[in-house]
């Protein structure tokens, strides 16, 4: 139940704090007030997506926030620590930021959440039905979806919509197979010809920067071998060389030592240097002789460079991408060559998914059908008390239109195979008709109000919102309404909107929304009528500008004559 709505910088709105009660709670004001901006708010708190252009014009954000109490043995406290949210006993404060960038925050019990979880949370908290939800009535999907909140059906719809998904993603995998043999053969000799020619490459890793480094050599062999020649001379061969020069520092060093042990280290040092002069050396010997003047070996290697550039123009930028792609063309070659045993074992499980889902789907079907029974009994009983006593409804189920073609069944939706319509007869001896085609505003109005009612009014304890349901009723159907709304509200805390006395009359608590000029700028405020203040209110949707007492009596006796009997026997007022 909502307790408590402070909003900031919302709309019209520049700060509002609301405190609302158990029951049935009503909105009134004129036209253009503001009172749909508060259902507005509401519905950001449950979890609708925002927009920036509900920020107060000239504001950096919005703020919106409400305070709850819920069952501390129902789903929401599962929800939220799931979530990671803490639960401290039965409250739940939700606070939404809406800024002008775009951009806002959602803070659960001052824990930052995200939308899906205030969707999930809000979900269990309150239900809003605005007046677009009456047109939406008139859709067939969404009567379906109706009938299905009223069955409580989301557990065994879930398995259904699974095997749906299944089903997708095999027909998917299967319609990806389906080609051309012709293609598939021209497809095949391709794949063949690439993985032949790199194949017969005989490629391998960093072969390419070895060769262009022998090439380099090649092409030079004559000035690396005059310049190992020489490093070698300078090394090891000539009377001076580095060696010799080495040895007699070496004896010096020694002699030098035996005079002084300081010189031990240096000896060592140079010792370690002279084995390194000769590994030098010696590597230069054997690399001289090695060097090959073979204009043969040269024209195999540019003979091989240029296979590899042609080869890499065709299938990759290096010799390690050549190779991926040709191990690709491999894994395609396998899946076209096994296309038959593929399909066929593609084939068999959809097969199977099918018989899946025609099973769960099947027992959804049974499930609805007994729930739309149980609908058109109890909307019978909702439709009398709305002054509605000769309509009749029924949920007409739609034979499926069955396509020959494609491999899953036009007719198996991710929500079953299931197409009804609610067909309606407004008085006796009238034939059903389609609600789109037959049902007038007024008519609509209730015919949403009972549906809401079966389908979500049975959660006791949440918080339900009506917006416009008075649309095109009024007299003795807005007496009517009225009583079914304070009705509700013995086991549901009621929100709702109305233009009509006849219904703000069953108020339990009542507040008035007004439209102001504070200053430079337009604002809406909500104010808690007291007795006094409601005979004035309901005087005022009475009579209009000018309010006499003959309307303020009208009213006084409106207020009276909607008081329950157990309020008229204590001497109790209507409203708290």
């Amino acid at each position: 139940m909502l307790r408590l709505l402070r909003i900031r910088d919302f709309a019209l709105i520049n700060t509002l704090e609301v405190e609302f009660g158990p029951g049935l709670n009503l909105l009134t004001g004129e036209t253009g007030s503001g009172k749909s901006i508060v259902v507005d708010a509401l519905g950001f708190l449950a979890g609708r997506r925002a927009s920036p252009d509900v920020v107060r014009s000239g504001c950096e954000s919005s703020v919106i926030e409400g305070t709850f109490t819920f069952d501390p043995h129902g789903p929401v406290p599962g929800i939220l620590e799931n979530g990671g949210v803490g639960v401290e006993d039965d409250f739940l404060v939700i606070r939404r930021e809406i800024n002008v960038n775009g951009r806002g925050r959602i803070f659960l019990n001052n824990a930052l959440a995200t939308l899906t979880l205030l969707r999930a949370v809000g979900e269990q908290l309150a239900d809003i039905h605005g007046q677009q939800d009456q047109l939406s009535l008139q859709e067939p999907c969404a009567q379906l979806d109706w009938l299905d909140r009223f069955g409580r059906n989301n557990e065994i719809l879930t398995p259904v919509r699974a095997c749906h998904s299944t089903l997708v993603g095999l027909a998917t995998q299967l319609e990806s197979l389906r080609m051309d043999e012709q293609e598939r053969l021209r497809r095949i000799d391709i794949l063949q010809f690439q993985i032949g020619e790199i194949n017969r490459a005989r490629l391998q890793p960093n072969e390419k920067e070895e060769l262009e480094n022998e090439r380099n050599i090649l092409t030079n062999s004559e000035k690396v071998f005059s310049l190992s020649s020489e490093a070698y001379g300078l090394l090891y061969e000539e009377e001076s060389s580095l060696l010799a020069q080495a040895r007699r520092l070496e004896r010096l060093l020694e002699e030098l030592n035996s005079f002084d042990s300081r010189w031990t280290p240096h000896r060592e040092a140079l010792a370690e240097a002279v084995l390194k002069l000769q590994d030098t050396a010696f590597a230069m010997r054997d690399y001289r002789t090695k060097i090959d003047f073979s204009p043969e070996r040269l024209n195999e290697v540019e003979h091989r460079l240029s296979e590899l550039d042609r080869l890499s123009r065709k299938y990759g930028n290096c010799i390690n991408d050549i190779i991926t792609y040709g191990n690709e063309c491999e894994k395609q070659l396998e899946e076209l060559i096994s296309h038959a045993d593929r399909s066929a074992r593609l084939s068999a499980e959809l097969e199977g998914a099918l018989g899946d889902y025609a099973g769960c789907a099947g027992r959804l079907s049974a499930k609805r059908r007994a729930d739309a029974e149980r609908l058109e009994r109890e909307t019978r009983r909702e439709f009398a008390a709305l002054a509605m006593e000769r309509m009749r409804l029924e949920v007409r189920f739609k034979p499926p239109e069955r396509v020959p073609d494609g491999r899953i069944p036009a007719h198996y939706g991710p929500g079953g195979f299931d197409n009804v319509e609610f067909m309606i007869a407004p008085n006796v001896g009238e034939e059903m008709k389609p609600l789109t085609k037959i049902a007038s505003g007024g008519e609509l109005s209730r015919v949403m109000l009972a549906i809401k009612s079966l389908c979500g009014g049975g959660e006791a304890g949440k918080t339900l919102v009506f917006d416009e349901v008075d649309a095109g009723i009024g007299g003795r159907v807005a007496e009517a309404v009225g009583k079914r709304l304070r009705d509700l509200g013995r086991s549901n805390q009621v929100l709702c909107v109305t233009h009509l006395p006849q219904i703000a009359a069953f108020a339990e608590h009542h507040f008035s929304v007004c439209k102001k000029v504070v200053g430079t700028r337009t604002e809406t405020g909500v104010e808690a009528l007291t007795e006094k203040g409601r005979v004035e209110e309901l005087a005022r949707m009475l009579g209009g500008e000018v309010i006499t007492e003959i309307t303020r009596r009208h009213a006084r006796e409106m207020l009276t004559s909607s008081a329950t009997p157990a309020d008229a026997s204590r001497g109790l007022p209507p409203a708290r």
